[in-house]
């Protein structure tokens, strides 16, 4: 009997987390909500208010059926871990009298809730169940299958206020009413249970008397005010006291490390310095994920030295880009690139200013004597692109034997007729200088050339092989690149191959209003990347085998399990928007639904 119960701790993860305990049914304690038993001093709270629902979402997704048709899935279904899982999900059920999942249903029919509070270093996870009786059966069942697996359990109880409370490895478990409440420090599972058992205690939190709550809480009260109705998981940060931290004060205050980290980041940065609370909310419709990272803002929280990133009034919105065909990622995003190098140093450390000084000294004399800050990347509007394709190889030789996606910028010049002369002259010294570089290196050497289209002119480079390679189709990994720029109008495309700075110097501008107003969005199409995957399958595989010691066939199991995966998703997207006094980060993974 007691190697089954040890059979059981897959199915039983979360059942000790409503491990033991022994119910009190108090008439309060069905009337509160999960925010009204923690703290004011909670800065960290989270919400699965409908637990049915998302175990359905995953449980019965379209995608469950392919999934369990392939080989992966199968090997796992009869391997011993598997036997042991379905044995104790079998003996929980009978111990339940009903279907596993008609139990956990029931078990979970309030919600699940979880909470820190600092001053009293405590974790709190919270459950409520469909009613009390439900939770009691539980309750006494799991008890009494602990006590066979463990006969001096009851050592371990203790009471507070008539409540046994059981100790287990997670902490202290107690049940009163439908609540399950388990904590890892006494101090906070006191608090908790004092408001379940106090009678008036709805009355004494909505008057908003001595007995503080979470619910109760100015930011908490806001946040939860602008929750939306329908959500998966919602959760909810106190920024304002989690600053009070020293550490974490220190760390919004610094500078960044580097330009990149200040690019991406530094405007949120001063947002989170000055927002009251943060929250997050988590939607699993069928077609896939949505999660969305909410704060209030306000541009006079945005200080001068970073008024680069979003523009006045959180008014820079990021571009259109030309619609290409093959796209596997498309980025854009709006930063006034020359205000943050003229503004470097009071964002950066010493060091890193260093480096940019240098930096900005190799670049003058690139660009003939003229600034690079003011002069080059001030005649940039702040609107930035960057499109990645996937390379199409057929008919061309030589071929690299690694095949790397084309990627480019794209900008828009602010005195068109006059940059277009200055960056024609600037491309073409810089394809000079890497010949010369490549020369040093025994490296092929870039020939130059100009093409016309209609509106537009290219200037062109591409690798020259010599006579062993030129009708390679295993060339070195060079021959990936075409550097070229593009000119049509304002449009300034700067290319890693020919192929792509044509097609987006003439291409199209998106109409995705789903983006429009964003100050920046990225797009990851999954089906190219599956094929820019395939496109190097025997060179994946090598690596696997090199990296992992394995043989040719497990190497090959592998990766065409990676591409089976890839071909479950539509793509990924992100975008960060500002509106109605809130900044917003939105993450979506989108899932194939069909079969």
């Amino acid at each position: 009997m007691f190697s089954q119960f040890r059979i059981l701790t897959p199915v039983l993860l979360f059942l000790l987390i409503t491990s033991s305990g022994f119910s009190h049914a108090a008439s309060a304690a069905d009337e509160l909500r999960a925010d009204q038993l923690l703290p004011d001093s909670t800065v960290l709270y989270a919400e699965l208010p409908h637990p049915d629902q998302l175990m359905s979402v995953i449980l019965d997704h379209p995608l469950r059926a392919r999934l369990e048709q392939h080989e992966v899935w199968q090997k796992l279904t009869k391997s011993q871990p598997w036997r042991n899982f379905l044995t104790g999900r079998k003996f929980f059920e009978v111990q339940m009298g009903q279907e596993w999942r008609e139990a956990i249903t029931a078990l979970t029919e309030g919600g699940i809730y979880a909470g820190f509070d600092p001053s009293t270093d405590g974790t709190a996870l919270i459950v409520r169940g469909r009613d009390a009786t439900i939770m009691e059966t539980f309750r006494s069942k799991l008890l009494e299958l602990l006590r066979l697996g463990k006969p001096d359990t009851d050592s371990d109880q203790k009471e507070y206020r008539g409540v046994p409370v059981y100790r287990v490895e997670a902490g202290r478990v107690a049940v009163v009413g439908p609540w399950l409440v388990l904590v890892n420090k006494p101090e906070i599972g006191k608090e908790i249970l004092d408001r379940l058992l106090d009678d008036d205690n709805q009355l004494r939190t909505i008057a908003g008397s001595a007995e503080k709550t979470l619910a109760a809480s100015a930011s908490f009260m806001a946040a939860r005010g602008a929750r939306p109705e329908q959500v998966s998981v919602w959760g909810f940060a106190d920024l304002e006291a989690i600053r009070q931290d020293e550490k974490v004060r220190k760390l919004l205050e610094g500078r960044a490390e580097n330009p990149a980290a200040e690019l991406i980041a530094g405007g949120i940065q001063s947002i989170l310095l000055n927002t009251p609370y943060v929250t997050g909310e988590l939607e699993l419709p069928t077609s896939g994920i949505k999660l969305s990272i909410r704060m209030p803002s306000k541009s006079e929280w945005i200080p001068e030295h970073r008024s680069w990133f979003f523009g006045p009034d959180f008014s820079g919105a990021a571009p259109r880009l030309p619609v290409v065909p093959d796209t596997l990622l498309t980025l854009g995003t709006w930063r006034d690139v020359s205000q943050m190098w003229l503004r470097a140093g009071d964002l950066f450390d010493e060091n890193m200013n260093d480096q940019l000084a240098n930096a900005d000294s190799t670049l003058t004399t690139l660009f003939a004597g003229r600034d690079f800050a003011e002069d080059i990347l001030g005649s940039f509007q702040p609107q930035i692109g960057f499109v990645m394709t996937r390379q199409n190889f057929d008919g061309v030789l030589p071929q690299p034997a690694i095949r790397l996606p084309a990627f480019a910028l794209v900008l828009e010049l602010r005195e068109p007729e006059r940059m277009t002369r200055e960056l024609r002259r600037t491309f073409q010294s810089m394809v000079g200088f890497f010949n010369v570089l490549g020369a040093m290196e025994r490296r092929a050497q870039l020939e130059m050339d100009m093409k016309k289209l209609p509106g537009a002119e290219l200037i062109i480079s591409s690798y020259v092989a010599e006579d062993g390679e030129k009708d390679s189709t295993s060339a070195p990994i060079i021959f990936n690149f075409s550097p070229s720029a593009g000119f049509a109008d304002s449009r300034f495309v700067l290319s890693s191959t020919r192929q792509l700075a044509e097609q987006l110097i003439v291409a199209p501008l998106a109409e995705d209003a789903g983006v429009r107003g964003a100050n920046s969005f990225a797009r990851l199409q999954a089906d190219t990347l599956k094929q820019v995957l395939a496109d190097n399958r025997e060179q994946l595989v090598a690596q696997n085998m090199l990296e992992e010691g394995s043989i040719q066939e497990e190497a090959e199991d592998r990766i065409e399990l990676l591409l089976e995966v890839i071909s479950y998703f539509r793509g990924i997207g992100m975008q960060l928007k500002q509106d109605s006094g809130s900044l917003a980060l939105q993450l979506e993974v989108n899932v194939m639904e069909n079969q």
